[in-house]
């Protein structure tokens, strides 16, 4: 194998590590959020479109006593203004709702293993083929 080969292997070994790390912060984020919040039940205040397709809902709600006005985009079915749902906000900002789903924090969790998976073969692959 020659240098040049190497050195090609080495730099994609190097940028797969950078994405895996960056992928494992943002893949850690998003879990913490998720796991630090709680279901509340609001009443949707407002309903509006937006150019993508996602709605803007305004959500009233209490928690801890206090009363919040906030809003979210979210991709959700039928939902028009009085009706009540369950919504998920964070325990340390609960005027700040959380619209990830667990199902996306454990499919980013399965894509960071399978991230990592392919790092360890790469750099396993390469340190054959050095030495």
């Amino acid at each position: 194998m020659t240098g040049k080969n190497i050195t090609k292997r080495i730099l994609y070994c190097v940028l797969l590590a950078i994405a895996v790390s960056l992928m494992f912060f943002y893949v850690r984020n998003e879990y913490k959020t998720y796991t630090d919040s709680k279901v509340v039940k609001a009443d949707v205040i407002n309903v509006s479109g937006t150019k993508n397709g996602m709605l803007d809902i305004k959500y009233r709600y209490n928690y801890d006593g206090d009363k919040y006005e906030e809003s979210a985009r979210q991709s959700v079915g039928k939902i028009k203004v009085g009706d009540k749902k369950e919504i998920r906000i964070r325990k340390n900002a609960p005027e700040q709702i959380v619209t990830a789903s667990i199902k996306s924090a454990i499919l980013q969790n399965v894509a960071f293993a399978l991230c990592l998976f392919a790092y360890v073969l790469a750099s396993i692959n390469l340190i054959e083929q050095i030495g």
